[in-house]
């Protein structure tokens, strides 16, 4: 199974260039993390899906609709389950960027695409990730696949559709007109494709099958391919034991995908079909605890180092450290180190007691909030980690981030 393509916060504990923070007489060392902070890379996924006016072909494009939502409802667990490198925390964002684009195989090419600028729906960006956010890209996408179907004496080509669409998103094709120029500079630059073929019959369009692989470019970004068409099967599996001489046969085999059959019936293989995948986070556990005082104050000091050079966005709990703004280099490219602000006062006691966190700025604290350290699975021997960070305050792309703390004697 391929894996989850997220990067969360990962820390290690090492030595690096972080000013001390205070010791008091109770403590005895200092903790001091130094790690990437890197979120969900943004994907867009393409769908090339029948569009013929049949029964089985419409039968195809609802299970496809349905296939982007087990998807989406699979990407939203992986947010908030701290079994996927998620968090259960409301007050964190829970941020991401997902994009389908329709590929229509019998519309010409000015008709082809159908994207979030016709269909906004079709863009999942957010900081919430609720689960009305996918209903509402569910509806999208149900809109777009049944919105053009095939027209009498169009051809059908989904395998030179699907290599076109994708090397647009890709940014291996130019656009052509305003539509998709707007549409590509929409896109993050640091997107991954996805992308999925399915249809009820053969490709009828020029050439070889070869001719229509998407560019080495378009495909080192895309991190899979699936293909669905009139394959033949056992009856306990949907998988193809016998393709057939058909283009898409040939084609599947020049992606490197494994076909399936438009007319499996087993709802666990649609399900699976756009899964992401899965990813391992290990729990933050400390050997000591972090000392925090009688007021809630945790003894660390916290800076993140970013690729935008331009401030310290105090909206999300940023400042410059001793008010003077600072720069540093890590592998080679300069960066702007942030402190990010320890919560004080009502935001603070409510960081550290309430779940919500209802009005909390962005920031952090050390947080007592039974629901969220208790889900920080670590060894008796060990200390969960009290460290709560809230409103975005470490949502940044690319950046670093640097934790030193003091902490507890050891008995």
């Amino acid at each position: 199974m391929r894996s989850l393509h997220l990067a969360w916060l990962t820390l290690a504990a090492v030595a690096c260039g972080t000013d001390p923070v205070a010791v008091n007489p109770r403590t005895t060392s200092q903790l001091v993390l130094d790690g990437g902070l890197v979120q969900e890379t943004p994907q867009v996924i393409v769908l090339v899906v029948d569009d013929t006016d049949t029964a089985e072909a419409a039968q195809l494009r609802e299970r496809v609709a349905q296939s982007v939502r087990a998807s989406l409802l699979a990407v939203l667990g992986s947010r908030w389950e701290t079994e996927s490198c998620g968090s259960a925390d409301p007050a964190q964002w829970h941020a991401g960027d997902v994009r389908v684009v329709v590929a229509r195989p019998s519309a010409p090419d000015a008709a082809a695409l159908l994207t979030s600028r016709e269909i906004p729906a079709l863009a999942w960006t957010t900081k919430t990730s609720t689960r009305e956010e996918v209903e509402a890209v569910m509806a999208g996408v149900t809109e777009a696949l049944g919105q053009r179907l095939a027209e009498p004496g169009e051809e059908y080509h989904p395998l030179r559709t699907a290599r076109r669409a994708l090397d647009l998103v890709t940014g291996a094709l130019a656009p052509v007109g305003e539509a998709e120029e707007a549409f590509v500079a929409s896109l993050p630059e640091d997107r991954i494709a996805r992308l999925l073929v399915a249809s009820t019959r053969d490709d009828e369009g020029p050439g070889i099958a070869s001719d229509h692989v998407p560019s080495q470019a378009a495909l080192s970004m895309t991190l899979d391919t699936e293909v669905v068409g009139p394959f033949t099967t056992f009856d306990s599996t949907c998988f193809a034991i016998d393709q057939g001489s058909t283009r898409l046969q040939a084609w599947s085999t020049l992606m490197h995908a494994e076909p399936i059959a438009f007319r499996c019936e087993d709802q666990h293989t649609w399900d699976m079909l756009l899964h992401p995948g899965w990813a391992e986070c290990g729990a933050d556990c400390l050997v000591r605890p972090i000392a925090v005082d009688a007021g809630g104050v945790v003894a660390c000091q916290v800076v993140i180092d970013l690729v935008d050079l331009d401030r310290c966005d105090a909206a999300l709990g940023h400042r410059d450290p001793g008010g003077h703004p600072t720069f540093v280099e890590r592998h080679g490219r300069e960066l702007r180190r942030c402190e990010v602000v320890q919560l004080a006062g009502a935001d603070l006691e409510s960081c550290r007691h309430s779940l919500d966190c209802p009005g909390c700025p962005s920031g952090f604290c050390a947080t007592e909030v039974p629901e969220l350290v208790s889900q920080r699975s670590c060894e008796p021997s060990e200390h969960a980690s009290p460290l709560r960070f809230i409103g975005g305050a470490i949502e940044a792309q690319r950046g670093w981030i640097s934790i030193t703390c003091s902490t507890e004697a050891g008995e």
